[in-house]
């Protein structure tokens, strides 16, 4: 058994949320109703798993904070997400690194945060100084969105998360 790349999504975040997701602020509750758009990504319902990396406009070891939650799938497709928010990634903090993903743009080289997914949590080529692109990677069976929530740029202007979508085969 192995895995097929189905889809490779790019979400680009250039601004910090500057309300968080806290459950009871009108706006900022973990309904369905309170997702952005513009900080999510869809997933098929045939997706098994993602492995995410990411770039940014910054220097080396410049760093971001973000959370990354994930939305149910509804046991029921004809009703809309039933949510609420489930925390995947707490506190995560994105370090770049020196290697190049393009003019002006170098790719994280480290994540460390909180894991709160149901199932593991791997992190893969993920060692500070080590010129290296660091992935995450968890099994998103039974989630329909996930949401990239940022909390901190230092020095960095946006981030690129790009989100590959995995199957079984």
């Amino acid at each position: 058994m192995g895995l097929r790349i189905i889809t490779e999504k790019i979400l680009l975040l250039d601004a910090v949320d500057a309300t968080p997701l806290d459950g009871s602020t009108g706006g900022r509750t973990y309904l369905r109703a309170d997702r952005a758009a513009g900080y999510s990504v869809g997933l098929d319902q045939m997706v098994d798993a993602v492995e995410i990396f990411a770039d940014c406009a910054g220097s080396d070891g410049n760093t971001a904070l973000f959370n990354l939650y994930g939305y149910p799938q509804p046991s029921d497709n004809s009703k809309p997400e039933i949510g609420p928010a489930l925390k995947i990634f707490d506190a995560v903090t994105l370090t770049l690194g020196t290697a190049v993903a393009g003019t002006g743009r170098l790719f994280a080289e480290h994540f460390t945060g909180t894991d709160k997914h149901t199932k593991t949590i791997g992190l893969y080529d993920n060692a500070l100084g080590g010129n290296s692109i660091a992935k995450m990677a968890f099994d998103t069976r039974g989630l329909r969105y996930l949401y990239f929530e940022p909390e901190t740029f230092t020095t960095l202007t946006d981030i690129r998360f790009h989100v590959r979508t995995l199957e079984l085969i």
